[in-house]
């Protein structure tokens, strides 16, 4: 790892942040050799966090977000990256109040869903706040969607109303026409693409005509649903998750727990810049991320899609200084040319989510801009939308784990063919999570929620792991993604880092297709960096003095222009797998 600073952080920010390095460390060293397995009551081997126990207060998540809001009223909380429009924290929160009164003026009541269709603006957090503010219930729909997949959505959550953006309105519109009422409510984010459709609601007359409109008095409590975005699961279509109030004021204060005082704080000459390029209709983005931070009064700035120019030109004229990431992010960082060290100069934190990165794709990014890791840390985090979502965070000192569990997060390993707990370190088995940001269940799938639910709370994650004799924890794939060759189970993220190591190659996915004298092997799609000319044969020689002769690339390599996510980062193997088999 390189030791070289960036230029641009002052004196009194090294000492400051190396005595905070400093504390970090002899707190997670005592911390971490204090933990003991805890007997449940059937037998359980219950891992506590190493962070302990946390109280949060039983509040909506609007009190949450702003509860510390006066003491920065003039502080900036929303920031469009593309038009540069802003909403100080006293404009936002009174926006969210208007905004609220609106939908109740339009027939709106609690327990109603509401369907938020829309890239990342500031409207688009305003919107979530201030539907939940009434009580409504928001689920969020990917604006990619096509107009048969939103109404899918709109259908099994039975909205009665749709905010979306000009950009996709039409799109919008037509979902709407299929599933909703005529006169179902149509609200339209002004994003500057494009007339607002007739008929439709401007977005920004819900805070003009809120001002004028009498206060709502809607009592909210903490275990109301608060939000429903669709997750497929550990298993099959995707179902709606019920996230309650509770659930996302407990991930927010549990996670923050887990940062100790990284993070500084908002006073009238300084204030964390964060700028948003991942989704907000994905509840990293919206709850692991955006949430998080304006309850701790950071400026967000926000961006609708990520276009390397734009992203970098945000990067720099916010003079960001804290990043939230997917590794398709911190790859590309460490990789494109478009990037140079003043980009970061600012950045003393990153954070990166939703799928594993290796530790040479971390040291890849530092060593490039001969990063010094006491004053840019590098944070991994893990967790589901079932979590609302963090239960995991990794401090910077194993990049290969995703950490430990956050505070009043309790975890458990279930051997998969014996069922039985796992105490041992090193042996994995099936992840099991409990506490306050477990979801409430699955929207009306009952059977679903009974597979993912235990009756006493645990969540089963359907991700495989192992801990080490720190109580770190590993993720080596997918129950569902395991390849499994001659009885032995192969993970596609280990050989997926493996690839990424080769010198010609940009970004590499595994899948298991079927053999039949191994039942499976893996195959490999991989993505040649620009003007490499790597063979098939060198791949697969290459991953072969590395690995067992099982896990061998037997199922061949094809080139690919790009590997399929979604966008949250998470590789889409089963779109792989139908590649294959045409």
């Amino acid at each position: 790892m390189a030791t070289h600073v960036f230029r641009g952080i002052q004196r009194l920010a090294r000492v400051d942040v190396g005595i905070r390095s400093l504390t970090l460390t002899l707190r997670r060293a005592t911390t971490s050799s204090h933990i003991k397995i805890v007997s449940g009551p059937n037998g359980e081997k219950i891992i506590p966090s190493p962070f302990g126990e946390i109280s949060y207060p039983e509040v909506s998540i609007n009190e949450c977000v702003w509860r510390d809001s006066e003491k920065y009223p003039n502080q900036i909380a929303l920031e469009c990256g593309i038009s540069g429009k802003q909403y100080t924290y006293a404009q936002a929160k009174d926006a969210c109040y208007y905004i609220s009164r609106s939908l109740h003026d339009l027939g709106l009541r609690k327990g109603d869903v509401i369907a938020l269709i829309a890239p990342n603006f500031p409207e688009t957090v305003l919107a979530f706040l201030g539907s939940s503010l009434g009580g409504l219930i928001v689920t969020t729909i990917n604006p990619q969607y096509t107009a048969e997949e939103i109404s899918r959505q709109l259908l099994k959550a039975n909205a009665k109303a749709i905010i979306t953006s000009t950009a996709i309105a039409s799109v919008a519109l037509a979902a709407k026409a299929a599933c909703l009422p005529p006169k179902a409510p149509f609200i339209v984010i002004d994003d500057k693409t494009g007339p607002i459709p007739e008929d439709s609601i401007p977005f920004n007359d819900l805070i003009t005509r809120g001002k004028s409109l009498p206060p709502v008095n809607v009592d909210v409590s903490c275990d109301d649903v608060a939000i429903l975005p669709f997750s497929s699961g550990t298993t099959g279509l995707p179902k709606g998750v019920m996230l309650t109030h509770r659930n996302l004021v407990s991930n927010i204060i549990m996670s923050n727990a887990c940062y100790h005082d990284i993070f500084r704080p908002t006073t009238d000459t300084f204030q964390e810049i964060i700028p948003m390029v991942l989704p907000f209709f994905h509840i990293y983005g919206l709850n692991g991320a955006v949430l998080q931070r304006l309850s701790s009064g950071g400026r967000i700035v926000t961006i609708p899609k990520f276009v390397p120019e734009l992203f970098l030109n945000v990067m720099e004229k916010s003079k960001a200084t804290i990043l939230f990431a997917v590794p398709p992010i911190v790859l590309f960082l460490s990789a494109s040319p478009l990037v140079k060290k003043h980009h970061l100069e600012h950045v003393h934190l990153a954070v990166s989510g939703a799928a594993p990165l290796a530790e040479t794709d971390v040291n890849r990014l530092f060593e490039k801009f001969n990063i010094d890791s006491n004053l840019f840390k590098f944070r991994q985090g893990y967790g589901l939308t079932e979590s609302s979502p963090v239960a995991f965070i990794e401090t910077g000192e194993k990049f290969a784990s995703i950490g430990n569990n956050v505070a009043s997060c309790e975890a458990r390993l279930v051997d998969i063919s014996t069922k039985q707990d796992v105490s041992t370190p090193g042996q994995t088995g099936e992840l099991w999570i409990r506490g306050p940001h477990i979801m409430k269940g699955y929207l009306d799938d009952e059977a679903a929620t009974k597979e993912t639910l235990t009756e006493d709370g645990w969540l089963k994650t359907g991700d495989i792991a192992y801990f080490d004799t720190d109580f770190s924890f590993y993720i080596t794939d997918r129950l569902k993604e395991l390849i499994k060759v001659k009885g032995f189970q192969v993970p596609p993220a280990e050989l997926e880092a493996l690839l990424r190591m080769h010198p010609d190659v940009e970004e590499a996915a595994v899948i298991g297709i079927p053999h039949a004298r191994y039942g499976e092997v893996p195959k490999a799609f991989v993505v040649a960096k620009k003007d490499k000319k790597s063979t098939e044969d060198d791949i697969k020689n290459f991953i072969k003095g590395k690995v067992s002769d099982y896990k061998e690339l037997k199922g061949g390599v094809t080139f690919v222009d790009e590997v399929p996510k979604n966008p949250s980062g998470k590789i889409l193997r089963s779109k792989l797998k139908n590649m294959y088999k045409s």
